[in-house]
Order: structure tokens, then C-alpha cells, then sequence
């Protein structure tokens, strides 16, 4: 199965083939990255491309952090319960309405996507196994105005060793946490959770 992927950065697009395939086992192909705006500028058009121009294509994954945007609840998913804040909910309403207009094509499946929410950033899911206190819970509470252990800089220095992206040291980081998709699960249910759990449906 080819997949498209689409995130915010290579360094993510790395990170999240590696989830990806321990979840599922499947091949992964590019789609496009940029920034989280970018993506919600340009979701609709990589759909349609994918849809009608890349019939080889059979899944999209979307991956995007939260920031300090409010993180996805497990409420939302209820019809009419979505939040326009949370950006899971707005890419989900995009990928919906999109796919719901395009025609049918002969020969060509629906389009499978499976969509995640890293909250607060990327760089949290890889702190899996490392430190407890990097969750979904924890960022929650420091959005209130708790104060807790961490930020999204400081996720970043403890992930790379420094404040820039590092593909290396996150890939390092992804193959450590994949190893533990339960205590990805765990931690991140809303976010991570609800990627793993579309993903598998894909089998079923």
C-alpha cells in the first residue's frame, strides 16, 4: 500500500514513516510539507490530486502539531461536537467535505486517510519512554496556566540537542518510540491515538 504523508516538515515526515509502518507495515510516499497553515491551504488540493491524479495512492496520513492551538478531546468526535479551534477537527471537516464531493472514479477505491494531532509538537511523541511528564494531560493543564516541566522549546532542546529540527537524531527518537505504541497510546490518546486506531482500520 502506498500512502501519502502529509506534515508539517521532512523531519516529521520522517518521524511519523517510521510510526506508520510499526503500526501498519506499509510503504509511504511524500505528499507535501510545510507548516501547519500550509497544510490547511493546501489540503484540498493535494486530496483532489491524489484522488484523481495518483491512482496508485490508497491512504493519506495527516500529521500536524497542535502548538498552542487547544488539543484534541475525545468529545469532539461526536457529530456536532467539533471544535473550529482544534485543528484535528478542521482538517478532518476539510478531508470530509472534499472526498464527499469528489466523483467516482472507475477502477479507483476511496481515498483511506487516518489524521493525528501532536500535542503540543512532534518532538513530544518522541519523548516517549524518556519523560513521563511529556503528555497530553500535562499540556492541557500548562494551557489552563499550570505550570508544568516543559515546553514546546525545551521539547525541541531535549530532542535534538539544540533548538533546530535535527532528522536524525528525531529518527533515532521515532524507532525508540515506536517500539512502545501502547505508551504512545497512553500518553497521547486523543492526538496519537485516534492515528493509530484509523491506521489499523485500514486492515480491517
Amino acid at each position: 500500500m502506498k500512502i501519502a504523508v502529509v506534515s508539517e516538515s521532512p523531519t516529521d515526515e520522517a518521524v511519523i514513516k517510521i510510526l506508520i509502518d510499526k503500526i501498519a507495515g506499509l510503504a509511504s510516499l511524500r505528499a507535501r510539507h510545510g507548516g501547519w497553515s500550509n497544510i490547511f491551504r493546501d489540503l484540498s488540493r493535494i486530496i483532489n490530486i491524489l484522488h484523481y491524479n495518483q491512482p496508485d495512492v490508497e491512504a493519506m496520513v495527516v500529521v500536524m502539531d497542535s502548538d498552542d492551538s487547544p488539543p484534541h478531546e475525545s468529545r469532539h468526535d461526536q457529530p456536532g461536537s467539533e471544535d473550529p479551534e482544534c485543528r484535528l477537527c478542521r482538517a478532518r471537516t476539510i478531508v470530509r467535505v472534499v472526498l464527499a464531493e469528489a466523483k467516482t472514479l472507475p477502477n479507483r477505491a476511496g481515498l483511506k486517510t487516518a489524521l493525528g494531532l501532536a500535542v503540543p509538537a512532534i518532538e513530544a511523541w518522541l519523548r516517549c519512554g524518556v519523560d513521563a511528564h511529556v503528555n497530553e494531560v500535562a499540556w492541557s493543564r500548562k494551557l489552563r496556566g499550570e505550570d508544568v516541566s516543559y515546553d514546546r522549546q525545551s521539547l525541541k532542546l531535549d530532542t535534538y540537542g539544540s533548538y533546530q529540527p535535527n532528522t536524525t537524531a528525531a529518527v533515532e527518537a521515532a524507532k525508540r518510540s515506536a517500539e512502545n505504541l501502547q505508551l504512545l497510546e497512553e500518553l497521547f490518546p486523543n492526538g496519537f491515538g485516534c492515528l493509530l486506531r484509523e491506521v489499523r482500520n485500514w486492515a480491517e
